[in-house]
């Protein structure tokens, strides 16, 4: 069968629709990076104090679980924040850049 391409050109990103998608990106890969962040303090609270009692000794008990949960909390809201932050920094330089040497050219089947 025959394929009839087009070529289009991105000439500009709406900056809030960027900025929205950056924002989910940011919250999802913060919640994988505090869930791992999470484990990993777990499991230095579980088995730390065997290896290194004299350390977890000043420590108070459950202190990983209560950072563990800070993790799972605090990682999503600074991911989603920053990738807010730096979505909109990338549409902003996209529009000026495309303007001055044109923008990304794609190739879609009709």
């Amino acid at each position: 069968m025959f394929c009839d391409y087009m070529n289009k050109e991105i000439k500009r990103f709406d900056i809030g629709s960027v900025a929205k998608m950056f924002f989910f990106i940011g919250l999802i890969m913060g919640l994988i990076a505090g869930i791992i962040f999470a484990i990993a303090f777990v499991i230095a609270g579980a088995f730390g104090p065997q290896f290194y009692p004299e350390v977890y000794s000043s420590i108070p008990p459950n202190t990983g679980a209560l950072v563990a949960l800070s993790g799972i909390l605090a990682f999503p809201i600074l991911y989603a924040i920053l990738g807010t932050i730096s979505g909109i920094i990338f549409a902003g330089f996209y529009n000026i850049i495309a303007r001055a040497v044109g923008g990304i050219k794609a190739e879609f089947i009709e």
